[in-house]
Protein backbone atom coordinates (compact mmCIF):
# COMPACT_ATOMS: atom_id res chain seq x y z
CA UNK A 1 0.00 0.00 0.00
CA UNK A 2 1.42 2.60 -1.00
CA UNK A 3 1.38 6.32 1.34
CA UNK A 4 -0.35 9.52 0.66
CA UNK A 5 0.41 13.01 0.58
CA UNK A 6 -0.54 13.40 4.03
CA UNK A 7 1.56 10.64 5.05
CA UNK A 8 4.83 11.84 3.23
CA UNK A 9 4.33 15.10 4.98
CA UNK A 10 4.99 13.83 8.40
CA UNK A 11 8.41 12.44 7.44
CA UNK A 12 11.41 14.06 9.10
CA UNK A 13 12.72 16.12 6.11
CA UNK A 14 9.46 16.93 5.22
CA UNK A 15 8.31 18.08 8.15
CA UNK A 16 11.44 20.30 8.62
CA UNK A 17 10.79 22.17 5.47
CA UNK A 18 7.36 23.39 7.07
CA UNK A 19 5.21 22.64 4.19
CA UNK A 20 2.02 24.44 3.21
CA UNK A 21 -1.13 22.85 1.42
CA UNK A 22 -1.82 25.46 -1.24
CA UNK A 23 -4.29 23.15 -3.59
CA UNK A 24 -5.72 19.92 -3.64
CA UNK A 25 -6.86 17.15 -1.39
CA UNK A 26 -3.39 15.43 0.03
CA UNK A 27 -5.29 12.49 1.97
CA UNK A 28 -6.28 11.09 -1.29
CA UNK A 29 -3.73 11.83 -3.52
CA UNK A 30 -1.08 8.71 -3.68
CA UNK A 31 2.97 8.88 -3.74
CA UNK A 32 4.91 6.31 -5.52
CA UNK A 33 8.06 8.25 -5.44
CA UNK A 34 9.62 11.35 -4.73
CA UNK A 35 11.70 12.88 -7.71
CA UNK A 36 13.71 16.71 -7.39
CA UNK A 37 14.13 18.33 -10.92
CA UNK A 38 14.09 22.29 -12.21
CA UNK A 39 13.38 21.06 -15.88
CA UNK A 40 10.29 23.08 -17.09
CA UNK A 41 9.49 19.80 -19.51
CA UNK A 42 9.18 17.63 -16.94
CA UNK A 43 5.59 16.07 -17.48
CA UNK A 44 7.46 14.15 -20.20
CA UNK A 45 9.47 12.70 -18.01
CA UNK A 46 7.12 10.85 -15.70
CA UNK A 47 5.58 8.06 -14.88
CA UNK A 48 2.63 9.11 -12.83
CA UNK A 49 2.54 9.06 -8.76
CA UNK A 50 5.46 11.66 -8.21
CA UNK A 51 5.32 14.22 -5.21
CA UNK A 52 8.16 16.24 -7.99
CA UNK A 53 10.45 18.63 -5.53
CA UNK A 54 11.64 21.78 -7.09
CA UNK A 55 12.78 25.35 -6.40
CA UNK A 56 11.35 26.47 -9.28
CA UNK A 57 14.34 27.39 -11.21
CA UNK A 58 12.84 26.01 -14.43
CA UNK A 59 10.20 28.92 -14.09
CA UNK A 60 11.69 31.29 -13.07
CA UNK A 61 11.48 34.10 -15.87
CA UNK A 62 8.55 32.55 -17.58
CA UNK A 63 4.83 34.33 -18.90
CA UNK A 64 2.04 33.45 -16.79
CA UNK A 65 0.87 31.29 -19.59
CA UNK A 66 4.25 29.20 -19.52
CA UNK A 67 3.40 28.59 -15.82
CA UNK A 68 0.05 27.49 -15.98
CA UNK A 69 1.31 24.79 -19.02
CA UNK A 70 3.89 23.92 -16.56
CA UNK A 71 1.23 22.28 -14.38
CA UNK A 72 -0.84 21.66 -17.04
CA UNK A 73 2.10 18.96 -18.55
CA UNK A 74 2.50 17.66 -14.32
CA UNK A 75 -1.40 17.16 -14.17
CA UNK A 76 -1.27 14.99 -17.46
CA UNK A 77 1.56 12.83 -16.39
CA UNK A 78 -0.45 11.83 -13.78
CA UNK A 79 2.16 14.16 -11.23
CA UNK A 80 0.49 13.58 -7.63
CA UNK A 81 1.88 16.79 -5.88
CA UNK A 82 4.26 19.50 -7.01
CA UNK A 83 6.49 20.78 -3.83
CA UNK A 84 7.96 24.37 -4.41
CA UNK A 85 10.78 25.38 -2.27
CA UNK A 86 9.96 29.29 -1.72
CA UNK A 87 12.84 31.97 -1.34
CA UNK A 88 14.82 30.92 -4.22
CA UNK A 89 13.52 31.21 -7.40
CA UNK A 90 10.15 33.23 -5.69
CA UNK A 91 9.26 35.02 -2.74
CA UNK A 92 5.76 33.63 -2.56
CA UNK A 93 4.05 30.82 -4.82
CA UNK A 94 3.00 32.25 -7.97
CA UNK A 95 -0.68 32.81 -8.11
CA UNK A 96 -0.98 30.83 -11.98
CA UNK A 97 0.27 27.99 -10.26
CA UNK A 98 -2.30 27.70 -7.41
CA UNK A 99 -5.11 28.33 -9.74
CA UNK A 100 -4.11 25.79 -12.23
CA UNK A 101 -3.40 22.70 -9.89
CA UNK A 102 -6.86 23.68 -7.91
CA UNK A 103 -8.36 23.42 -11.29
CA UNK A 104 -6.52 20.01 -12.30
CA UNK A 105 -6.97 18.72 -8.31
CA UNK A 106 -3.43 18.50 -8.00
CA UNK A 107 -1.69 18.86 -4.82
CA UNK A 108 0.13 22.07 -4.21
CA UNK A 109 2.75 22.82 -1.84
CA UNK A 110 4.76 25.59 -0.54
CA UNK A 111 7.60 24.79 1.62
CA UNK A 112 9.07 27.93 3.12
CA UNK A 113 12.24 26.24 5.10
CA UNK A 114 15.35 24.99 3.32
CA UNK A 115 16.11 21.80 3.58
CA UNK A 116 18.23 19.31 1.13
CA UNK A 117 16.01 17.67 -1.37
CA UNK A 118 17.85 14.64 -1.11
CA UNK A 119 17.17 14.20 2.28
CA UNK A 120 13.53 14.16 1.91
CA UNK A 121 13.89 11.17 -1.10
CA UNK A 122 15.59 9.15 1.67
CA UNK A 123 13.22 9.57 4.25
CA UNK A 124 10.99 8.46 1.46
CA UNK A 125 12.92 5.76 0.54
CA UNK A 126 12.85 4.41 4.18
CA UNK A 127 9.21 4.57 4.78
CA UNK A 128 8.59 2.22 1.31
CA UNK A 129 11.45 -0.09 3.04
CA UNK A 130 9.65 0.05 6.39
CA UNK A 131 6.30 -0.48 4.74
CA UNK A 132 7.66 -3.42 2.68
CA UNK A 133 9.33 -4.91 5.69
CA UNK A 134 6.16 -4.95 7.90
CA UNK A 135 4.37 -6.23 4.67
CA UNK A 136 6.39 -9.82 4.68
CA UNK A 137 6.29 -9.86 8.21
CA UNK A 138 2.51 -9.60 8.44
CA UNK A 139 2.11 -12.22 6.29
CA UNK A 140 5.06 -14.00 6.16
CA UNK A 141 2.20 -17.35 6.96
CA UNK A 142 0.07 -16.57 3.67
CA UNK A 143 3.39 -16.13 1.53
CA UNK A 144 4.84 -19.73 2.49
CA UNK A 145 1.95 -21.22 2.06
CA UNK A 146 0.99 -19.89 -1.56
CA UNK A 147 4.70 -20.31 -2.68
CA UNK A 148 4.74 -23.97 -1.44
CA UNK A 149 1.77 -24.13 -4.11
CA UNK A 150 3.37 -22.67 -6.70
CA UNK A 151 7.04 -24.46 -6.35
CA UNK A 152 4.97 -27.64 -5.58
CA UNK A 153 3.32 -27.70 -9.00
CA UNK A 154 0.09 -28.07 -7.73
CA UNK A 155 -1.10 -25.27 -10.10
CA UNK A 156 -3.30 -22.76 -10.67
CA UNK A 157 -6.81 -23.89 -9.46
CA UNK A 158 -4.87 -25.13 -6.06
CA UNK A 159 -3.87 -21.18 -5.66
CA UNK A 160 -6.92 -19.80 -6.16
CA UNK A 161 -8.57 -22.41 -3.93
CA UNK A 162 -6.15 -21.62 -1.17
CA UNK A 163 -6.83 -17.83 -1.53
CA UNK A 164 -10.60 -18.25 -1.65
CA UNK A 165 -9.81 -20.12 1.81
CA UNK A 166 -7.73 -17.50 3.76
CA UNK A 167 -10.23 -14.61 2.34
CA UNK A 168 -13.39 -16.65 2.77
CA UNK A 169 -14.74 -15.83 0.04
CA UNK A 170 -15.12 -17.06 -3.95
CA UNK A 171 -12.00 -15.89 -6.09
CA UNK A 172 -11.59 -15.37 -9.88
CA UNK A 173 -8.39 -14.76 -12.12
CA UNK A 174 -9.77 -12.40 -15.21
CA UNK A 175 -7.42 -11.65 -17.93
CA UNK A 176 -7.13 -8.07 -19.29
CA UNK A 177 -10.12 -8.75 -21.39
CA UNK A 178 -12.27 -8.89 -18.58
CA UNK A 179 -12.74 -13.00 -19.41
CA UNK A 180 -12.44 -15.29 -16.65
CA UNK A 181 -9.33 -17.68 -16.78
CA UNK A 182 -9.76 -19.81 -13.71
CA UNK A 183 -12.56 -19.78 -10.53
CA UNK A 184 -12.12 -21.29 -7.06
CA UNK A 185 -14.26 -24.51 -5.89
CA UNK A 186 -15.26 -22.16 -2.84
CA UNK A 187 -19.03 -21.81 -2.85
CA UNK A 188 -20.56 -18.57 -2.31
CA UNK A 189 -21.98 -15.46 -4.62
CA UNK A 190 -20.47 -13.60 -6.81
CA UNK A 191 -21.04 -10.08 -5.64
CA UNK A 192 -19.92 -7.62 -8.26
CA UNK A 193 -20.31 -4.38 -5.74
CA UNK A 194 -18.24 -5.60 -2.91
CA UNK A 195 -15.36 -6.93 -4.51
CA UNK A 196 -11.26 -6.98 -3.85
CA UNK A 197 -9.25 -6.71 -6.49
CA UNK A 198 -5.32 -7.03 -7.00
CA UNK A 199 -3.86 -6.59 -10.18
CA UNK A 200 -1.75 -9.50 -11.55
CA UNK A 201 1.53 -8.07 -13.58
CA UNK A 202 3.68 -9.90 -15.56
CA UNK A 203 7.18 -9.17 -17.43
CA UNK A 204 5.47 -6.84 -20.07
CA UNK A 205 2.43 -5.37 -18.00
CA UNK A 206 -0.55 -6.09 -16.17
CA UNK A 207 -1.74 -10.07 -17.54
CA UNK A 208 -5.25 -9.66 -15.59
CA UNK A 209 -6.92 -9.21 -12.22
CA UNK A 210 -7.52 -11.49 -9.27
CA UNK A 211 -10.99 -10.33 -8.00
CA UNK A 212 -12.16 -11.61 -4.20
CA UNK A 213 -15.93 -11.24 -4.27
CA UNK A 214 -16.08 -9.90 -0.72
CA UNK A 215 -16.14 -6.47 0.64
CA UNK A 216 -12.49 -5.20 1.50
CA UNK A 217 -11.40 -5.76 4.66
CA UNK A 218 -7.38 -4.81 5.87
CA UNK A 219 -6.46 -8.79 5.55
CA UNK A 220 -8.91 -9.77 2.46
CA UNK A 221 -6.51 -6.84 1.28
CA UNK A 222 -3.15 -8.58 2.50
CA UNK A 223 -4.55 -11.90 0.59
CA UNK A 224 -4.62 -10.38 -2.41
CA UNK A 225 -1.60 -8.69 -2.97
CA UNK A 226 -0.17 -11.65 -1.93
CA UNK A 227 -1.89 -13.95 -4.10
CA UNK A 228 -1.44 -11.50 -7.04
CA UNK A 229 2.07 -12.36 -6.62
CA UNK A 230 1.76 -15.80 -6.75
CA UNK A 231 -0.43 -16.21 -9.33
CA UNK A 232 2.11 -14.24 -11.51
CA UNK A 233 4.77 -16.35 -10.75
CA UNK A 234 2.26 -19.02 -11.56
CA UNK A 235 1.73 -17.43 -14.82
CA UNK A 236 4.81 -17.51 -15.67
CA UNK A 237 5.32 -21.76 -15.89
CA UNK A 238 2.16 -21.53 -18.20
CA UNK A 239 2.85 -18.16 -20.83
CA UNK A 240 -0.12 -20.07 -22.74
CA UNK A 241 -2.13 -18.26 -20.21
CA UNK A 242 -1.89 -14.92 -21.33
CA UNK A 243 1.39 -13.07 -20.20
CA UNK A 244 1.10 -10.17 -23.12
CA UNK A 245 -1.67 -7.42 -23.93
CA UNK A 246 -5.21 -8.81 -25.57
CA UNK A 247 -5.27 -7.53 -29.31
CA UNK A 248 -7.23 -5.31 -28.88
CA UNK A 249 -5.45 -3.46 -26.18
CA UNK A 250 -2.78 -4.17 -28.78
CA UNK A 251 -4.62 -2.41 -31.68
CA UNK A 252 -5.38 0.84 -29.16
CA UNK A 253 -1.80 1.15 -27.77
CA UNK A 254 -0.52 1.14 -31.80
CA UNK A 255 -3.21 3.57 -32.80
CA UNK A 256 -2.19 5.77 -30.19
CA UNK A 257 1.89 5.26 -30.71
CA UNK A 258 1.30 6.21 -34.11
CA UNK A 259 2.47 2.60 -35.46
CA UNK A 260 -0.36 1.62 -36.94
CA UNK A 261 -1.96 4.13 -39.18
CA UNK A 262 -2.49 2.33 -42.64
CA UNK A 263 -6.07 0.86 -44.15
CA UNK A 264 -4.98 -2.76 -44.56
CA UNK A 265 -2.49 -3.08 -41.27
CA UNK A 266 -5.81 -1.94 -39.30
CA UNK A 267 -8.29 -3.86 -41.23
CA UNK A 268 -6.34 -6.75 -40.75
CA UNK A 269 -5.14 -6.07 -36.69
CA UNK A 270 -9.25 -4.93 -36.03
CA UNK A 271 -10.33 -8.50 -37.61
CA UNK A 272 -7.90 -10.16 -36.04
CA UNK A 273 -8.99 -8.61 -32.32
CA UNK A 274 -13.03 -9.47 -33.53
CA UNK A 275 -13.62 -6.33 -34.59
CA UNK A 276 -13.98 -4.44 -38.07
CA UNK A 277 -16.84 -2.47 -39.21
CA UNK A 278 -18.25 -3.30 -42.75
CA UNK A 279 -16.78 -1.06 -46.01
CA UNK A 280 -18.06 2.59 -45.44
CA UNK A 281 -19.43 2.43 -42.03
CA UNK A 282 -19.14 5.05 -39.79
CA UNK A 283 -16.95 4.28 -36.88
CA UNK A 284 -17.74 6.37 -33.56
CA UNK A 285 -14.92 6.56 -31.36
CA UNK A 286 -15.19 7.40 -27.53
CA UNK A 287 -12.93 8.06 -25.03
CA UNK A 288 -13.89 7.79 -21.02
CA UNK A 289 -11.61 9.17 -18.82
CA UNK A 290 -11.59 7.72 -14.98
CA UNK A 291 -9.87 9.09 -12.05
CA UNK A 292 -5.85 8.62 -11.91
CA UNK A 293 -6.44 5.99 -8.73
CA UNK A 294 -8.20 4.00 -10.89
CA UNK A 295 -5.90 2.43 -13.70
CA UNK A 296 -7.57 2.42 -17.04
CA UNK A 297 -6.77 -1.26 -17.67
CA UNK A 298 -8.71 -1.85 -14.69
CA UNK A 299 -11.60 -0.09 -16.17
CA UNK A 300 -11.51 -2.06 -19.71
CA UNK A 301 -13.72 -4.94 -18.42
CA UNK A 302 -16.71 -2.78 -16.88
CA UNK A 303 -16.38 -0.25 -19.76
CA UNK A 304 -16.57 -2.57 -22.55
CA UNK A 305 -19.80 -4.49 -20.92
CA UNK A 306 -21.52 -1.03 -20.75
CA UNK A 307 -20.76 -0.07 -24.15
CA UNK A 308 -21.59 -3.09 -25.64
CA UNK A 309 -24.64 -3.35 -24.23
CA UNK A 310 -25.59 0.44 -25.60
CA UNK A 311 -23.54 0.04 -29.19
CA UNK A 312 -23.12 -3.84 -29.70
CA UNK A 313 -20.17 -5.25 -30.23
CA UNK A 314 -17.30 -2.72 -29.82
CA UNK A 315 -13.01 -2.65 -29.55
CA UNK A 316 -12.04 -1.33 -26.45
CA UNK A 317 -8.79 -0.67 -24.52
CA UNK A 318 -6.86 1.48 -21.98
CA UNK A 319 -4.80 4.53 -22.95
CA UNK A 320 -3.08 6.81 -20.45
CA UNK A 321 -6.01 8.08 -18.01
CA UNK A 322 -8.84 6.79 -20.58
CA UNK A 323 -10.61 3.69 -21.95
CA UNK A 324 -11.12 4.26 -25.81
CA UNK A 325 -13.90 2.18 -26.74
CA UNK A 326 -14.44 1.69 -30.75
CA UNK A 327 -17.87 1.31 -31.69
CA UNK A 328 -20.03 1.02 -35.38
CA UNK A 329 -21.82 4.49 -35.31
CA UNK A 330 -23.89 6.99 -36.79
CA UNK A 331 -23.07 10.03 -39.54
CA UNK A 332 -21.91 13.33 -38.44
CA UNK A 333 -24.98 14.82 -38.88
CA UNK A 334 -26.60 11.95 -35.82
CA UNK A 335 -25.75 14.26 -33.00
CA UNK A 336 -28.51 13.52 -31.22
CA UNK A 337 -27.65 10.08 -31.43
CA UNK A 338 -24.50 9.84 -30.52
CA UNK A 339 -24.75 12.17 -27.12
CA UNK A 340 -27.69 10.37 -26.48
CA UNK A 341 -25.90 6.82 -26.57
CA UNK A 342 -22.61 8.52 -24.91
CA UNK A 343 -24.83 9.40 -22.20
CA UNK A 344 -26.45 6.07 -21.72
CA UNK A 345 -22.92 4.65 -21.20
CA UNK A 346 -22.49 6.91 -18.75
CA UNK A 347 -25.24 6.54 -16.84
CA UNK A 348 -24.64 2.80 -17.09
CA UNK A 349 -20.86 2.80 -15.86
CA UNK A 350 -21.72 5.00 -13.20
CA UNK A 351 -24.27 2.89 -11.95
CA UNK A 352 -21.64 -0.33 -12.01
CA UNK A 353 -18.92 -0.79 -10.05
CA UNK A 354 -16.99 2.18 -11.57
CA UNK A 355 -19.24 4.50 -9.87
CA UNK A 356 -17.53 8.31 -9.47
CA UNK A 357 -14.17 7.17 -10.89
CA UNK A 358 -15.69 7.76 -14.22
CA UNK A 359 -15.30 11.52 -15.01
CA UNK A 360 -15.48 12.32 -18.73
CA UNK A 361 -16.87 10.79 -21.94
CA UNK A 362 -15.46 12.52 -25.03
CA UNK A 363 -16.62 11.83 -28.35
CA UNK A 364 -14.65 12.06 -31.27
CA UNK A 365 -16.53 13.03 -34.50
CA UNK A 366 -17.62 9.50 -36.60
CA UNK A 367 -15.43 8.84 -39.60
CA UNK A 368 -16.09 7.25 -42.71
CA UNK A 369 -12.75 5.15 -43.28
CA UNK A 370 -10.76 3.00 -41.05
CA UNK A 371 -7.32 5.14 -41.82
CA UNK A 372 -8.93 8.28 -40.19
CA UNK A 373 -9.67 5.90 -36.89
CA UNK A 374 -6.29 6.55 -35.21
CA UNK A 375 -7.03 10.27 -35.65
CA UNK A 376 -9.89 10.18 -34.27
CA UNK A 377 -8.95 7.88 -31.00
CA UNK A 378 -6.60 11.22 -30.67
CA UNK A 379 -9.72 13.62 -30.92
CA UNK A 380 -11.70 12.06 -28.39
CA UNK A 381 -8.55 11.93 -26.01
CA UNK A 382 -8.45 15.65 -26.69
CA UNK A 383 -11.65 16.46 -26.08
CA UNK A 384 -11.30 15.03 -23.11
CA UNK A 385 -8.26 17.25 -22.16
CA UNK A 386 -10.03 20.39 -23.51
CA UNK A 387 -12.81 19.69 -21.45
CA UNK A 388 -10.90 20.30 -18.15
CA UNK A 389 -8.63 22.86 -19.49
CA UNK A 390 -11.67 24.81 -19.91
CA UNK A 391 -13.54 24.03 -16.89
CA UNK A 392 -16.39 22.24 -18.70
CA UNK A 393 -19.29 20.86 -16.21
CA UNK A 394 -20.74 18.57 -18.28
CA UNK A 395 -19.67 14.59 -18.30
CA UNK A 396 -20.61 14.04 -21.88
CA UNK A 397 -18.07 16.05 -24.42
CA UNK A 398 -19.11 15.65 -28.00
CA UNK A 399 -16.05 16.91 -30.29
CA UNK A 400 -18.17 19.82 -31.94
CA UNK A 401 -18.81 20.97 -28.28
CA UNK A 402 -15.63 22.09 -28.03
CA UNK A 403 -14.53 23.11 -31.58
CA UNK A 404 -13.81 26.48 -30.99
CA UNK A 405 -11.58 25.56 -28.29
CA UNK A 406 -9.63 23.23 -30.24
CA UNK A 407 -8.98 25.95 -32.95
CA UNK A 408 -7.87 28.35 -30.41
CA UNK A 409 -5.97 25.58 -29.20
CA UNK A 410 -3.70 25.07 -32.27
CA UNK A 411 -1.30 27.21 -34.04
CA UNK A 412 -2.42 30.24 -33.17
CA UNK A 413 -0.95 32.90 -31.36
CA UNK A 414 -0.84 33.38 -28.23
CA UNK A 415 -0.16 36.90 -27.57
CA UNK A 416 -2.72 37.70 -30.33
CA UNK A 417 -5.47 35.61 -28.73
CA UNK A 418 -4.86 37.44 -25.32
CA UNK A 419 -4.84 40.70 -26.96
CA UNK A 420 -8.17 40.32 -28.63
CA UNK A 421 -9.72 38.25 -25.37
CA UNK A 422 -8.69 41.96 -23.82
CA UNK A 423 -10.21 44.13 -26.58
CA UNK A 424 -13.20 42.16 -26.19
CA UNK A 425 -13.89 41.55 -22.52
CA UNK A 426 -11.89 44.04 -20.76
CA UNK A 427 -14.24 46.40 -19.67
CA UNK A 428 -16.58 43.94 -18.51
CA UNK A 429 -13.61 41.74 -16.34
CA UNK A 430 -12.61 45.10 -15.23
CA UNK A 431 -16.01 46.29 -13.94
CA UNK A 432 -16.87 43.26 -12.77
CA UNK A 433 -14.01 43.20 -10.16
CA UNK A 434 -14.18 46.67 -9.36
CA UNK A 435 -17.98 46.69 -8.36
CA UNK A 436 -18.87 43.35 -7.84
CA UNK A 437 -21.22 42.75 -10.65
CA UNK A 438 -22.55 40.16 -12.95
CA UNK A 439 -21.87 41.66 -16.18
CA UNK A 440 -19.58 38.68 -17.60
CA UNK A 441 -21.65 36.19 -16.42
CA UNK A 442 -25.01 37.76 -17.86
CA UNK A 443 -23.21 38.03 -21.35
CA UNK A 444 -21.43 34.98 -21.04
CA UNK A 445 -25.58 33.62 -20.54
CA UNK A 446 -27.01 35.84 -22.81
CA UNK A 447 -24.71 34.24 -26.02
CA UNK A 448 -25.12 30.49 -24.71
CA UNK A 449 -29.08 31.41 -25.00
CA UNK A 450 -28.91 33.12 -28.39
CA UNK A 451 -29.29 36.12 -27.07
CA UNK A 452 -33.31 35.06 -25.79
CA UNK A 453 -33.65 37.89 -23.33
CA UNK A 454 -36.48 35.46 -21.85
CA UNK A 455 -34.33 32.43 -21.29
CA UNK A 456 -31.35 34.40 -20.27
CA UNK A 457 -33.12 35.60 -17.39
CA UNK A 458 -34.16 32.38 -16.27
CA UNK A 459 -30.67 31.09 -16.38
CA UNK A 460 -29.33 33.46 -14.27
CA UNK A 461 -32.58 33.39 -12.42
CA UNK A 462 -33.19 37.66 -12.10
CA UNK A 463 -36.21 39.27 -13.67
CA UNK A 464 -36.32 40.98 -17.08
CA UNK A 465 -35.94 44.67 -15.71
CA UNK A 466 -32.72 43.88 -14.05
CA UNK A 467 -31.36 42.13 -17.18
CA UNK A 468 -32.46 44.62 -19.39
CA UNK A 469 -30.47 47.01 -17.19
CA UNK A 470 -27.13 44.73 -17.06
CA UNK A 471 -27.29 44.66 -21.26
CA UNK A 472 -27.95 48.51 -21.31
CA UNK A 473 -24.32 48.34 -19.13
CA UNK A 474 -22.82 45.98 -20.97
CA UNK A 475 -23.18 47.55 -24.38
CA UNK A 476 -21.88 50.91 -22.54
CA UNK A 477 -19.16 49.40 -21.46
CA UNK A 478 -18.29 47.53 -24.87
CA UNK A 479 -19.43 50.30 -26.97
CA UNK A 480 -21.27 48.25 -29.54
CA UNK A 481 -24.51 46.62 -29.54
CA UNK A 482 -24.25 42.45 -28.09
CA UNK A 483 -26.84 41.45 -30.96
CA UNK A 484 -25.40 42.79 -33.66
CA UNK A 485 -24.03 39.31 -35.60
CA UNK A 486 -20.31 40.47 -36.19
CA UNK A 487 -20.08 41.89 -32.38
CA UNK A 488 -22.01 37.95 -31.05
CA UNK A 489 -19.38 36.41 -33.35
CA UNK A 490 -16.28 38.21 -31.56
CA UNK A 491 -17.76 38.07 -28.16
CA UNK A 492 -18.36 34.15 -28.53
CA UNK A 493 -14.78 33.56 -29.52
CA UNK A 494 -13.45 35.67 -27.10
CA UNK A 495 -15.44 34.15 -24.36
CA UNK A 496 -14.41 30.34 -25.35
CA UNK A 497 -10.96 32.06 -25.64
CA UNK A 498 -11.35 33.25 -21.51
CA UNK A 499 -12.20 29.39 -20.85
CA UNK A 500 -9.39 28.53 -22.37
CA UNK A 501 -6.85 30.54 -20.75
CA UNK A 502 -8.33 31.03 -16.80
CA UNK A 503 -10.17 27.51 -17.24
CA UNK A 504 -13.29 28.80 -15.17
CA UNK A 505 -17.06 28.76 -16.08
CA UNK A 506 -18.28 32.12 -15.22
CA UNK A 507 -21.42 30.67 -14.24
CA UNK A 508 -19.82 29.22 -11.16
CA UNK A 509 -16.84 32.09 -10.28
CA UNK A 510 -17.92 34.72 -8.04
CA UNK A 511 -17.64 37.96 -9.46
CA UNK A 512 -15.06 39.50 -7.16
CA UNK A 513 -13.05 36.14 -7.38
CA UNK A 514 -13.10 36.68 -11.09
CA UNK A 515 -11.52 39.82 -11.22
CA UNK A 516 -8.79 38.65 -9.15
CA UNK A 517 -7.99 35.56 -10.83
CA UNK A 518 -8.39 36.41 -13.93
CA UNK A 519 -8.10 40.31 -14.65
CA UNK A 520 -7.21 41.39 -18.48
CA UNK A 521 -3.77 42.13 -16.98
CA UNK A 522 -2.48 39.17 -15.20
CA UNK A 523 -4.18 36.32 -17.06
CA UNK A 524 -5.07 37.50 -20.46
CA UNK A 525 -1.59 39.78 -21.00
CA UNK A 526 0.52 37.15 -19.49
CA UNK A 527 1.38 39.07 -16.51
CA UNK A 528 2.08 38.37 -13.16
CA UNK A 529 -1.11 37.60 -10.66
CA UNK A 530 -2.38 40.07 -8.00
Amino acid sequence: MLPTVTEVLRLPALRAAAPEVLAGDPDSAIVRWVHSSEVYEMGGLLAGGELLLTTGLGLHGRTAQQVAGYVEQLADAGCSALALEVGRSFAVVPHELVQTARRRGMVLLALHEVVPFVRMVEDFHDLLLRRKLSWRRAGEPIWQELLGLVVSGQGLAAVLHATARMADCPVELVDVDGRVVERSHTPGLLDSTARTVAEVRGPHGPVGRLVLHGRPTAGRTGVAGRAAVAVALELGRHPDLGSRPSLAQAVVTDMVAGVLVSQGDLQARMSAAGWAPAPGAAVLVLAVEVDRRTPASEAVPAVREAAESVLGRCLVGAAGSAVVVLARGWPRSAQRRQRDAAEDLLRQLRAGALGAAVRTIGVADPVGELAAVPGAVARAREVVTLSRRIGSREPVVLAQDVAVHRLLAGGLDASEIAAFVTGQLGPLVDHDAAHGTDLLRTLDAHVATGLSKTRTADVLGIRRQTLYARLERIEHLLGAPVDDPGQRTCLGLALSAWRMRTGLDPQTVPAATRGGVAGPVPVLAGGAGG
